[in-house]
């Protein structure tokens, strides 16, 4: 993967990573969402009104598997606030769960990752603010930006 590339993902994690902690900041939590970078390099956001987080993330991924039939999608993610499963942290429950996927990853065996960013959220005055903890990564084969042949 070109270094390029890389730039391209961490863009994209980093704005998706702040927007969740943003809406966290706001109303101590967040419905999932969706971002997509395409060829041209412009970063989409996707959102809908549905109120159940699962109902929610898969509606945003089906409404991931159009963009990416009908554009050239490059980059995905998809992120929702979740639980972190005990094996990888009990320390700190909470996390910004991101589902990213990379079309320069396509023909890996492992494509895709989980990047799970725990957080937590203290007041300060009047404020809330989240403060995030060191991601933990988790490789699993693409479920999105796959091979059509």
């Amino acid at each position: 993967m070109s270094n390029n590339h890389d730039d391209k993902a961490m863009e994209i994690l980093e704005k998706a990573i702040y927007y969740a902690q943003e809406q966290l900041e706001k109303r101590q939590k967040f419905q999932p969402f969706a971002m997509v970078l395409n060829e041209n390099g412009n970063i989409d956001t996707i959102e809908n009104s549905i109120k159940d987080s699962n109902e929610c993330y898969e509606s945003l991924g089906e409404t991931v598997k159009g963009c990416i039939a009908k554009d050239n999608i490059e980059i995905m993610v998809m992120v929702v606030d979740t639980l972190i499963p005990d094996n990888f942290s009990k320390e700190v429950p909470n996390s910004i769960r991101v589902h990213l996927e990379e079309r320069s990853q396509i023909d890996k065996k492992i494509a895709a990752r989980f990047l799970y960013v725990p957080y937590t959220l203290h007041k300060v005055e009047e404020k809330i603010l989240t403060k995030l903890h060191i991601p933990i990564p988790v490789g699993f084969p693409a479920e999105y930006i796959v091979n059509s042949k």
